[in-house]
């Protein structure tokens, strides 16, 4: 049997500084890890508490990326309540710039969607 392909997207933000990690690491990173379908199904940050960055993957794994993002975008806004919401979110935004420019949009002809940029998070793709 063969397995179906996946895609991995990355990106990186500014962290805000009265989150207590910036001192050390200044940005914060989002990865996902994206079937040929555009279904997450599996996605980590590098956020220093592993119940923050599991509860960030809950919150992510089988949504689809192609077509949920502005649910996906108010789910963390709505649920993610730690300091470096913003930030995750501004990471989030370029993963998704990625994903656009991805097979994943140009084979499967969705073209680009929109979402929403965080205004001056400086945020860079990374992979």
């Amino acid at each position: 049997m063969s397995e179906e392909p996946t895609f991995l997207f990355s990106g990186y933000a500014r962290l805000p500084q009265d989150v207590s990690h910036q001192a050390i690491y200044k940005r914060v990173g989002v990865v996902l890890e994206v079937d040929a379908g555009g279904e997450v199904v599996a996605c980590n940050t590098t956020l220093m508490m592993p119940v923050a960055s599991d509860f960030f993957g809950r919150l992510l794994v089988g949504r689809d990326v192609l077509t949920e993002r502005r649910e996906i975008e108010a789910l963390i806004r709505y649920r993610y309540r730690g300091h470096s919401q913003g930030a995750l979110v501004s990471a989030l935004h370029k993963a998704f710039e990625a994903i656009d420019q991805s097979p994943l949009v140009s084979s499967e002809g969705h073209g680009a969607h929109g979402c929403a940029h965080g205004g001056d998070s400086e945020a860079e793709t990374l992979g």
